[in-house]
């Protein structure tokens, strides 16, 4: 019983998000992070689209969180391969989410956009604007950054 509970603990641990008031980036870093990059004197923001599912099928609360993240060159030239985000935070008043993205590929994205994407969220909102934090990672380099993008709006389907 005890090695199946231990099992069980081991596969559970590594999917958890955090969302608690001590993420692994102090809340006033991320706060502080630039609303553009630089790399290789290319300009780089985040865009973001979030919402909550409140379909008839969902929980009369609603589904968690679902955040879309876009690194996007500004010049519209593709995204360099060895650029990737690895990390999203989304800050609420003093409330942090933080979390990995899942591996998800999307129909067509333009090739000057990176876009990840982010479930099983907190259940703020709909309506109410929110902090969002992506780290970016050079592969080349293993040179990180933190990318912001403020008032970001959580939207909803219904």
């Amino acid at each position: 019983m005890y090695k199946i509970c231990f099992i069980l603990l081991i596969l559970f641990i590594p999917s958890c998000d955090l969302m608690e008031p001590h993420p692994s980036v102090p809340p006033d870093e991320l706060l502080s992070a630039p609303e553009k990059i630089i790399i290789d004197g290319r300009e780089f923001i985040l865009e973001t689209y979030m919402w909550r599912d409140f379909q008839p099928v969902s929980p009369p609360d609603g589904k968690p969180l679902i955040a879309i993240a876009w690194i996007t060159a500004v010049d519209s030239l593709a995204i360099p391969a060895t650029l990737d985000a690895t990390r999203l935070w989304v800050i609420k008043d003093h409330e942090v989410w933080e979390t990995a993205f899942y591996d998800e590929d999307r129909s067509y994205v333009p090739d000057y956009k990176l876009e990840k994407i982010a479930r099983e969220g907190p259940k703020w909102g709909p309506n109410i604007t929110v902090d969002v934090v992506v780290r970016v990672v050079d592969k080349r380099n293993g040179r990180q950054y933190l990318l912001r993008a403020s008032e970001q709006y959580i939207g909803m389907t219904v």
